[in-house]
């Protein structure tokens, strides 16, 4: 009489290796959405500043052009959520300066915006030379 042989454990995987399997992949695929997720959320907070710092600089450069150079104060909007302030104030720190035909303003830009729930800003600050009027 012949035995019957056993089954063959080698043949195929146990249900138990299969769940593990799983259980470890959807760890593995957590983490990484984790850190993607957070590499995107600092991306989008960078992008946010550069165009920040872009409308600073950009408002800056306007400043003497169509933004008065001796106006004490001149803000505005975007479209996209930044508000921007120009303050300007006559420079007083150097009294042989101010005697000659130039007088010196400082600028300063801030640009304000929001990310979630935080408000965030740029600041630039600047001494510009413009010619005096006649009259002072």
């Amino acid at each position: 009489m012949t035995r019957p042989t056993p089954p063959d454990r080698s043949a195929g995987f146990m249900l138990v290796e299969v769940v593990i399997a799983l259980a470890i992949a959807a760890l593995v695929f957590g983490f990484a959405f984790r850190a993607l997720s957070g590499a995107f959320d600092r991306l989008g907070k960078d992008q946010h500043s550069m165009k920040a710092l872009l409308l600073a600089e950009s408002t800056l450069d306007r400043v003497g052009h169509d933004i008065a150079l001796d106006s004490a104060e001149s803000n505005g909007s975007t479209k996209d959520g930044f508000s921007w302030l120009v303050q300007s104030a006559p420079y007083t720190g150097d009294p042989i300066a101010s005697s000659g035909p130039l007088m010196g303003y400082i600028v300063r830009v801030t640009v304000l915006w929001k990310e979630r729930s935080n408000a965030r800003q740029v600041q630039l600050t600047t001494l510009r030379l413009a010619y005096r009027d006649r009259g002072s």
